[in-house]
């Protein structure tokens, strides 16, 4: 056969039949997907048109409007010298922001003038950060302004790692050097709508998207930006001060007049559980009557959230709603007029502490949340997906390893303040408003709910080290399946690397941990240190955490610090023959230079005595088959009683010398 000759030089006795064989040229380009890779840095959650506006608060027909029309109307002006460039809608917390930035989104959407739109949310895993903004805008622009869709696309397919970079390159490369030419070539105005400013967590991060915004509405570019977000200072500060003040309209949303409104809301929506409640019929037809309307609007003080909240709170189907709205006004008679949130704080402290409730796992639940949705923008983008998996209530359950529906069970009663997810595939937990975290994270405020962020650290810490250690049991059954990596174990594996750099000191439930099931999930869930250096920092941050200054290390220190090495090692080596064959796994010598790097960084930490420690790890302290070792020889691995001191003392320290 010809093709055998041609393709297989070297091939005797071949027979190919029914086969095509097509030659594709050009394989670089064909495995460079711009889209592809866009839209993997890209928050999707971002934008007013996405599963979580959808599902959000929204502003009732005929509220908000004159503030809505002067936000609509400045954005939609033809560009003049004396017109501004930028307007922030600065507001205090729960004032309803949001709302109104979502319909000045669509109304610019559907006017066709809206470039792009980014709603920053510490409650939506992954939009409390910088990292998605500029591939979020020019994943809009490509739809919004079709002739930058080529050049856009053609910037990633020559540099796939963009994203890689820092975001004034990613503008730069994306943005800046095509947009000018084409904007300048129309002169309807080009909208950019960036809700929730004060939510990006770090003021640094905040300072460096201003610095971008800047640069897009200044010449030779032509977009204007609509911002909103609470006055915090350094938000202030950067519009008081040039270059932003002079091209700025600041826009004060509390000098809005809104009771009218707010009354209105609070009518109609009383008059709706009127007619809908299981109840209704002994619902009294005056209910709930003016003088309790005027006294609920005063108590709004013009915070959106509070009647929102109320209203959620009463129309709940398994009480009497007048008996609800009773409990909301006696919190209120006892409320402190003195603080800026007493009856919102009021209003919480009854929510949050409902009949025949667990306070202490409601509380631990609450706090978690908050944690573990800060968590994963820490680390990078890709953790918002994993953190809004392990949030949905039934992976939630298992990460705790509750029983099945206690985490819906318990927050069953607070539908008025979060979400509970019920599809491990669909929603997670989360606040509807940032209010409620605010209140949960003041002592002050919370009182008894009150948690600090510390002994939620310690918390979490504990869980991970759990869940890798019901991992590690794992190993010995023989109907265990890995192909796949466990989203707890994943998550677990995640957490606890991070808060190791974190942590000045382990929570003491965790002390005599055997550390070595540490290196074995690492490298299963391929959370490995990527280097020489970041291996050290970990090897040294579990050394401090674990053991007290000036003492000798703990048993589990030395054994964490002894198996580092040598544990991935013989991982690798069963991993390469386990996994390998089903392409889910790097190939072989995937880990090598991981591996030689973390030998040599290994030094002697200044106050272990490793010999001392080394007699007493006793050689069957583990079951046959339980070592990583053991796994790849499928033999039992017992530890040697002598260690080479050259597996972790390669590189000796200044002083030593």
């Amino acid at each position: 056969m010809a093709a055998n000759a041609a393709f297989f030089p070297n091939a005797h006795n071949s027979n190919f039949e029914g086969f095509q064989f097509n030659v594709v040229q050009n394989i670089h380009s064909l495995a460079v997907d711009p889209l592809d890779i866009l839209h993997r840095h890209r928050a999707l959650e971002a934008s007013h048109t996405s599963k979580t506006a959808a599902s959000a608060p929204k502003c009732k027909p005929g509220t908000r409007t004159k503030a809505i029309a002067d936000l609509t109307i400045w954005a939609k002006e033809l560009p003049s010298s004396s017109r501004k460039s930028m307007l922030w809608l600065r507001g205090p917390a729960a004032a309803g922001k949001t709302c109104i930035m979502r319909v000045v989104a669509r109304i610019c959407r559907q006017d066709g003038v809206l470039a792009g739109d980014y709603f920053f949310s510490t409650r939506v895993p992954g939009l409390d950060n910088e990292a998605p903004f500029v591939a979020t805008i020019a994943s809009q622009l490509i739809v919004a302004i079709p002739a930058l869709d080529h050049s856009i696309r053609e910037t990633i397919r020559t540099d796939p790692t963009i994203f890689e970079q820092s975001l004034e390159l990613q503008l730069e490369k994306l943005i800046s050097n095509h947009a000018a030419s084409i904007l300048s070539q129309t002169s309807t105005p080009r909208i950019i709508v960036v809700d929730g400013f004060d939510e990006c967590r770090d003021q640094r991060q905040r300072e460096c998207l201003l610095h971008l915004l800047y640069s897009l509405v200044t010449p030779p570019h032509s977009f204007r930006v609509v911002i909103a977000s609470r006055p915090e200072l350094d938000i202030r500060t950067a519009f008081d001060l040039p270059p932003l003040k002079s091209i700025t309209k600041i826009v004060h949303l509390e000098k809005y007049e809104v009771s009218g409104e707010i009354q209105q809301y609070l009518t109609d929506e009383f008059a709706r559980i009127r007619q809908t409640h299981p109840a209704k019929q002994s619902v009294p037809l005056e209910w709930p009557g003016q003088v309790t309307l005027h006294a609920l609007t005063d108590k709004s003080s013009g915070i959106w959230a509070y009647p929102s909240t109320v209203v959620k709170y009463v129309d709940n189907p398994r009480r009497h709603p007048v008996e609800l709205l009773g409990d909301v006004l006696d919190a209120s008679s006892t409320a402190s007029s003195g603080r800026p949130f007493a009856e919102l704080d009021a209003l919480y402290k009854i929510i949050l502490n409902p009949p025949d409730i667990d306070i202490p796992l409601m509380k631990r639940l609450l706090h978690l949340t908050i944690e573990i949705t800060r968590t994963g923008p820490e680390i990078g983008s890709y953790m918002g997906i994993l953190v809004q998996n392990i949030l949905s209530a039934p992976r939630f359950n298992e990460f705790l390893s509750f029983g099945k529906g206690t985490v819906e069970m318990t927050l069953c009663d607070l539908h008025s303040v979060l979400s509970v997810a019920e599809d491990v595939d669909c929603q997670w937990v989360y606040f509807y408003h940032k209010s409620l975290e605010d209140y949960l994270c003041s002592p002050e405020r919370a009182g008894n709910l009150y948690q600090s962020q510390e002994d939620t650290h310690f918390d979490i810490l504990t869980v991970c080290f759990h869940n890798l250690e019901l991992w590690n049991r794992k190993l010995v059954s023989p109907n265990a399946d890995f192909r796949t990596v466990d989203p707890v174990l994943n998550y677990s594996c995640m957490a606890l690397k991070h808060l190791l750099f974190k942590k000045k000191c382990f929570p003491p439930s965790v002390l005599d941990f055997d550390a070595r099931i540490v290196w074995r999930c690492f490298a299963f869930a391929r959370w490995l240190p990527p280097g020489r250096d970041e291996f050290k920092d970990l090897v040294n941050s579990f050394h401090n955490a674990m053991c007290k200054e000036g003492a000798e290390c703990r048993r589990s220190c030395a054994s964490f610090r002894l198996d580092s090495v040598k544990t991935m090692k013989g991982f690798e080596e069963r991993c390469q023959g386990l996994f390998a064959p089903l392409d889910l796994y790097p190939p072989t010598g995937a880990l090598t230079t991981i591996l030689q790097d973390a030998e040599d960084a290994l030094l002697p930490l200044p106050n272990a005595s490793l010999e001392s420690v080394l007699g007493n790890i006793v050689p069957n302290s583990l079951t046959p088959c339980q070592h990583p070792l053991a796994l790849a020889t499928h033999t039992p691995y017992v530890y040697p009683q002598a260690v080479p001191r050259v597996l972790y003392m390669t590189v000796k320290r200044p002083s030593d010398s």
